[in-house]
């Protein structure tokens, strides 16, 4: 059963072009850049689209609004398979992921985003919440901008 939108009062912003690799509907950001694969052991985060096109292309700057946040534990942040057992041993790592759905800041945008999503990874039986804000932020560097703004 699908959630109803929400005013979270959350927007992302695209504040400058946003390349896409060729075949992928995702841009990953990891230390405040644009990466080709992001490595497990450091948080990231992905910025999806609509459709995979077969050739790169290039997301213009652009404002959505946060209307759904969801939150998980992984075992697999590249499956997405979630923890089921909590019995974990303490070689196992673990991810929380973030999943922020957007929309259209503006009637009649373009809706071709659909959410930002970010993961958390833990390790040596630490555990702790998903990314705030300001460690989004420097995920994703000066293409991205996470911003709260008044009801």
């Amino acid at each position: 059963m699908p959630t109803a939108d929400v005013a979270t009062g959350l927007r992302v912003s695209a504040e400058r072009a946003v390349p896409f690799p060729a075949g992928s509907a995702h841009a990953t950001f990891q230390h405040g850049r644009v990466v080709r694969q992001a490595s497990l052991f450091e948080p990231y985060c992905q910025l999806e689209v609509d459709t995979v096109v077969p050739r790169k292309r290039v997301l213009a700057p652009g404002r959505w609004r946060v209307t759904r946040i969801g939150t998980r534990i992984l075992r697999d942040p590249i499956t997405r398979i979630p923890l089921l057992h909590p019995r974990l041993d303490c070689s196992d790592s673990i991810y929380q992921e973030s999943i922020w759905r957007l929309a259209p800041d503006a009637p009649g945008a373009n809706p071709v985003v659909r959410h930002l999503r970010c993961i958390a990874p833990y390790f040596n039986c630490r555990f702790g919440p998903p990314l705030a804000m300001d460690q989004m932020q420097q995920v994703v560097g000066p293409y991205l901008s996470v911003t709260r703004q008044g009801p």
